[in-house]
């Protein structure tokens, strides 16, 4: 609860204001009668601050605020108790005796805190921290807030030097490769607490220039007067502010005020810095203080601020040229002499700060004649071995022994020893090695190989190691945002812009901005290459935009041009190559202005075959056909259906898909197949629309409470576990859910399973659905499916109708009928949800085509306006639809509101022809220009606010604006980011915390009256722990980890034998017997076999370094060296720690494409090749698929008997080599009960 102080006496400053009323008020809780008898006493917080002082601060000054204010100055405080309880009960005290300070006649008065009406209520994390932390006694409060006085004291310093830790004449040494001398006058260093942050700030006559160094990412300090030398995890971020000093104003220039200043400007460095050198030591930063009084007042703020542990320690300052720009060269002259996998690693040892450049030219010298592969296997193992032995200490960069050469010869040894290994390679058609560079502010990071999903382009030159994706992200790893706060014009243009347009030069080569997919460009990711020769051809990246089609009809428009080339770019699948008379066109269906069939085609039946046994080939599991497909067909893009009315193999295309001219172009590209109908969420806008349609409150709080029921009761055993994964999406992957459900088979009572690394998935599971619930209100919908939208072919249905048929492996199918909501996400318009009648079963003489789809919506091409464009303005070339079919939730026929009807902006267009550097613009405009998801938010927000909700006129105006932000890709008219509505109050509803902010000043919350409130409410904060993996507990912290997991017995660290008492073993040894009586075939299953053994081992090892590769790409804590995802956390395919919303959406999505890939590999390596045709290549495994796996071509639904004997002895091995291994291998875990899986399937296979 939050309280208000008011008529705060004068007489003291800031600080003694807030010290005398934490002494007062501590008088009062903490003592009876407000303190009960055997009540443990409560930590609360006290605010003060001057009556004047702005709500919004920006984070370059410190929101700890000056304790030196007037003692005229008036003061208001607001006080932060843990429970609204406590905070009644302190204020009944005061009525009864009111609170005195500095002897003050007037009494404080004190009030629960309003705005505009509404009680402010605290951050729900602070709330949490109050409660959890250790109570602090009054002193050592008031001691810690005087120590915390100190640190807003500028500290003056002279001189900021960029360089590098070395050794020089055996000695320690630092080398200074750029140094910033600065003015005397208005030069300092100061903290920002709150917002964690190191500033180093100096003025000139017309900008102030900052140095912005986050807290987290500081490794190690060390001290010598008047130095000190910060070793840091990323570099710091740099800005200026324009001064709005007078320029006629003469003498020494103040510290800039933020009053004072105009907009800040993300810059990548300052002029005359040394572009070639600055990129390589920005992360390791001198400062020399002013004066030796400034130094010890830095170093004895170590107690008052989370700084790592100050080091007194003594370096010669040297300067040793070592990025001289002659040593560069010569690297990138030496870099033309190897392959682009080889170079690439060599590149990395140079930007990602491994070594030197000398040394990185004696390694170069060292590679010369090494096998390619054996090369580049071998750096990736160096990099991994010698980054982790000096991460956080010398940087790798002390070797006056050659130490480094030592761990490349080893590296190199054990490369040649792993040749034998070559097959295990993910890639194949569909796959490739994926190298990435981000470009950031300040440098190039060099990321990979990692296997990725291919695309049509990679697919027509093959030789992939000439593309590498290209991510523009800030130095944290964040995308790029514009805020009103800071512009970063100034650095798209000026840092960004070249790479774009003049290529950059990497592995000796330059390398060229070819495009983007759709997706990409939300993630501010690009696709460059390198000219190289295919055949006697010369390939670059205008021949390949000039070979894709012709673009005569958009060369005019930079975002349609673009969205154009995108299309190659879409990750997807080849299935075939069709004949010009296999692809035939038909009109569109339109009336009224709208289009009925937008983006959709046909497919005959012979060809779905077809699609299917190439896309299964080798698949050892059976799965349902996809009726329907997502498609790349040269300039065609959309969805094909199947028509069963259709001879031979043929697809019929219609005007909506056709993009653009590529007659020569037939390789059928698959983007998404549709084999199962996926879960229905509800979301919070969702949860709010439907709310203004009627539906209430009690409806969704019963909904939520069912599933947390559900979660909590999960892990009483594997069954349950497994249904609330799948329902979940958890662990699709890996199997997890399925290997559950054979388990509680296996297990027969259906006890829980005896095992760490289990209880540590089922901990991710449960906080990841609590956290879902409460922060995203993503609750899973029973008699509801999301499925892909296409057209009813055979004109059957009548408006506001449509017609599904859904079915999973190894059931019926179900046909909806009755009354169904259906909308598409996200809904922010009234009318985005309709409500149709579901038709149920058809006759197939009736309606053959729409009888035969399965697992999508079919829409009706009857009625006045197309059925998919009130939804959104959604369409059928892939947008997935939530059918809802529980009756609660579907709101009455009277309550719909009319769809929205919005008319497109105009594209931009130009007066010319638009080249590449065009198409570059464009792409930087949108990274300062997209406001999706801020309208969304402010969406939600006023929403909540007016007693209309979503159909307040804002509201309606942000959900054109939305619409056309989302169309911002495809118009090139970005929204103007002054025509956003601002809510009627400034304080935002409590369900709009993130679970990842403390309390900040400025953003005050109110307790939701709506149901996104209450539904946010029903789950308290300190329900949803934190998870520690395994792999991660520190000493520190390992006790209180334990107190949930008493049972599992941690030990720094390391999991638990994965069978440690053969009972899993035992029961399998008995399943295999029963279900295999003969003794033949269970001796055959059961034999041990030292080769298969050897070989499955080295398959595990392998394993584990490619999904550490993952864990690592995927981590979302930037700011700490060597961090990873725990092994639990991909083998669930889930990323717990908090951080920004976009950020771990886009991490997980690759987590889930990257492992899928690899356990998919796994999962065929397992099996082997005897249980599979030889001859052709494993396909690769859906993504979301979770089906039983069984052997050869799926059409034969049962597999040969032999073979699958043959397949239990391999996962047999398996299984029994992970359980014999060390538990604490990254990977052991994942192989185990992978392997478990696969033998589960197999025995309880009818």
């Amino acid at each position: 609860m939050e309280v208000y102080a008011r008529d705060l006496p004068t007489a003291g400053t800031q600080l003694e204001t807030k010290l005398a009323l934490i002494t007062a008020v501590s008088q009062v809780i903490h003592r009876p009668p407000v303190l009960k008898s055997n009540e443990i006493r409560s930590n609360f917080q006290v605010d003060v601050r001057p009556l004047t002082h702005p709500q919004a601060h920006s984070h370059l000054q410190p929101s700890f605020h000056p304790t030196h204010t007037n003692r005229s100055q008036r003061l208001i405080a607001t006080l932060t108790f843990p429970t609204s309880e406590l905070g009644h009960r302190f204020l009944s005290a005061v009525v009864r005796n009111p609170v005195k300070i500095f002897n003050n006649l007037s009494p404080i008065q004190f009030e629960p805190s309003l705005r505009n009406g509404r009680r402010i209520i605290p951050h729900p994390q602070l709330i949490k921290s109050l409660k959890d932390s250790r109570f602090k006694e009054t002193t050592e409060v008031i001691q810690e807030l005087k120590e915390l006085e100190l640190t807003q004291k500028p500290i003056p310093i002279s001189l900021i030097d960029f360089g590098r830790t070395c050794q020089h004449l055996n000695k320690p040494a630092f080398s200074s490769e750029y140094t910033l001398c600065l003015p005397s006058e208005s030069s300092q260093l100061t903290f920002d607490i709150d917002q964690k942050f190191i500033l180093l700030t100096w003025t000139t006559q017309e900008r102030s220039k900052k140095i912005v160094i986050q807290l987290q990412t500081l490794r190690k300090i060390e001290a010598c007067s008047p130095w000190v030398i910060l070793e840091l995890a990323r570099p710091p971020q740099f800005e200026e502010l324009v001064n709005k000093i007078p320029s006629y104003f003469t003498g020494p220039l103040p510290p800039l005020d933020k009053h004072d200043a105009g907009p800040r400007i993300r810059v990548h460095g300052y002029p005359h810095t040394k572009a070639d050198v600055f990129p390589f030591v920005n992360n390791q930063i001198r400062i020399q203080f002013a004066s030796e009084t400034a130094f010890q007042n830095f170093c004895s703020l170590k107690v008052a601020v989370p700084l790592p542990k100050i080091i007194s320690f003594s370096r010669t300052i040297v300067e040793k040229d070592h990025y001289d720009p002659e040593r560069i060269k010569a690297i990138h002259e030496n870099l033309v002499c190897f392959t682009i996998p080889v170079a690439f690693q060599i590149e990395s040892l140079l930007h990602n700060s491994i070594l030197l450049p000398y040394q990185i030219l004696r390694v170069c010298q060292a590679l010369m004649g090494i096998d390619e592969c054996v090369a580049e296997r071998a750096l990736v193992q160096f990099i991994e071995k010698y980054s982790e032995n000096n991460q956080g200490t010398k940087n790798g960069l002390q070797a006056s022994k050659p130490v480094y050469l030592q761990v490349l010869q080893e590296a190199l040894k054990a490369s040649a020893q792993e040749a034998n290994l070559n097959h295990l390679k993910i890639e194949g058609g569909d796959s490739f090695p994926c190298r990435t560079v981000t470009i950031t502010p300040t440098r190039l990071s060099l990321q990979g190989p990692q296997i990725e999903q291919s695309n049509s382009i990679l697919r027509l030159y093959q030789q992939t190691e000439n593309f590498l994706r290209v991510s523009l992200a800030d130095e944290t790893g964040h995308r790029l945002r514009a805020s009103r706060e800071v512009e970063i014009h100034h650095l798209l243009r000026n840092r960004y812009r070249p790479f774009l347009t003049k290529g950059m030069i990497l592995c000796g080569r330059k390398f060229e901005f070819l495009g983007y997919s759709n997706s990409a460009l939300k993630d501010h990711q690009a696709w460059f290459v390198c000219p190289f020769y295919k055949g006697d051809q010369l390939v670059t990246a205008a021949s390949i935009r000039a070979k894709l089609g012709d673009f005569s009809k958009v060369i005019r428009i930079p975002a349609r041009y673009m969205a154009r080339i995108a299309q190659a770019f879409t990750s997807t699948r080849r299935s075939l190559t069709l004949r010009p008379s296999e692809v035939t066109r038909m009109d569109d269906v339109e009336r009224n202005g709208s289009c009925f069939t937008d983006g959709v085609g046909t497919i005959s039946k012979d060809l779905v075959d077809e699609v299917h046994r190439v896309l299964n080939v080798g698949n050892i599991r059976k799965s349902i056909s996809s009726t329907c497909y997502q498609i790349r067909l040269g300039g065609f893009k959309g969805m094909l259906s199947l028509d069963p009315t259709l001879k031979g193999k043929v697809v019929r295309m219609r005007p909506s898909m056709d993009k653009f001219d590529a007659p020569d172009s037939l390789t059928l590209d698959i983007a998404g197949t549709f084999t199962k109908p996926l879960v229905a969420y509800l979301n919070r806008p969702l949860i709010k629309l439907l709310e203004d349609l009627g539906i209430p409150s009690e409806v969704f709080l019963r909904l939520q409470d069912k599933i947390i029921r559900k979660v909590e009761n999960s892990r009483s055993s594997p069954k349950l576990a497994g249904n609330l994964m799948q329902q979940y999406s958890m662990g699709s992957g890996s199997g997890m859910p399925s290997m559950l459900h054979k388990l509680s088979e296996l297990l027969v009572d259906d006890r829980a399973v005896e095992s760490d690394f289990i209880e540590e998935c089922y901990d991710l599971m449960t906080v990841q659905c609590l956290r879902d619930l409460k922060y995203r209100g993503r609750i899973p919908l029973d008699k509801s499916y999301t499925l892909v939208g296409v057209a009813d072919e055979d004109n059957f249905l009548p408006p506001d109708s449509i017609y599904v048929c859904v079915q999973t492996p190894n059931s019926a199918p179900m046909y909806l009928e009755g009354s169904f909501a259906v909308t598409r996400s996200p809904s922010l318009h009234p009318g985005d949800v309709r409500v149709v009648n579901a038709v149920g079963k058809l006759d197939p003489k009736r309606a053959p085509r729409l009888s035969s789809l399965v697992n999508c919506v079919a829409f009706p091409i009857q009625g006045e306006r197309s059925l998919p464009s009130c939804l959104g303005g959604g369409d059928l070339d892939g947008d997935l639809f939530t059918v809802i079919g529980l009756p609660q939730l579907v709101p009455k026929r009277s309550k719909i509101q009319r769809a929205a009807s919005y008319s497109p902006p105009e594209m931009r267009k130009l007066d010319r022809d638009c080249t590449i550097a065009d198409g570059a613009d464009f792409f930087l405009d949108y990274i300062s220009s997209d406001l999706v998801g801020m309208i969304a938010t402010r969406h939600l927000h006023i929403a909540d606010q007016c007693p209309e909700g979503t159909l307040n006129e804002s509201c309606i105006k942000l959900a054109e604006l939305h619409s056309d932000a989302v169309d911002y890709p495809k118009t090139g008219v970005p929204v103007n980011i002054r025509s956003l509505p601002n809510p009627p109050v400034r304080m935002k509803p409590d369900f709009m915390c993130h679970e990842h902010d403390s309390s900040k000043e400025g953003e005050d919350y109110y307790e939701s009256p709506n149901v996104l409130g209450k539904l946010f409410r029903e789950i308290p904060a300190d329900k949803i722990d934190i998870f520690i993996p395994a792999s991660k507990i520190d000493d520190d912290i390992a006790e209180l980890h334990r107190i949930r997991r008493t049972e599992r017995k941690k030990f720094g660290g390391v999991y638990e034998p994965l069978d440690s008492n053969d009972r899993l073993s035992k029961l399998i040894v008995r399943r295999i017997k029963l279900k295999y009586p003969s003794s033949e075939e269970h001796r055959s299953i059961l034999r041990f076999d030292d080769r298969l053994r050897e070989e499955l081992r080295s398959l595990m090892g392998w394993f584990g370094a490619e999904l550490m590769k993952i864990c690592k790409l995927n981590s979302v804590s930037t700011g700490q060296a060597g961090h990873h995802l725990a092994e639990s956390e991909a083998f669930l395919g889930v990323i717990i720690m908090p951080c920004d919303r976009f950020q771990k959406r886009t991490a997980l999505s690759r987590l889930l494409e990257q492992t899928s890939e690899l356990f998919g590999f796994l999962k065929s390596e397992i099996i082997g090749s005897s249980a599979r045709k030889t001859d052709e290549e494993p396909a690769e495994i859906d993504e979301l698929d979770d089906n039983d796996y069984r052997s050869g071509d799926s059409s034969e639904r049962t597999a040969d008997r032999n073979d699958r004997i043959f397949a239990l002895h391999r996962a047999f091995v398996a299984w029994t080599v992970a359980t014999h291994s060390q538990s604490n291998l990254f990977g052991t875990h994942s192989f185990g009960f992978i392997s478990l899986g696969i033998l589960l399937n197999q025995l309880f296979l009818d």
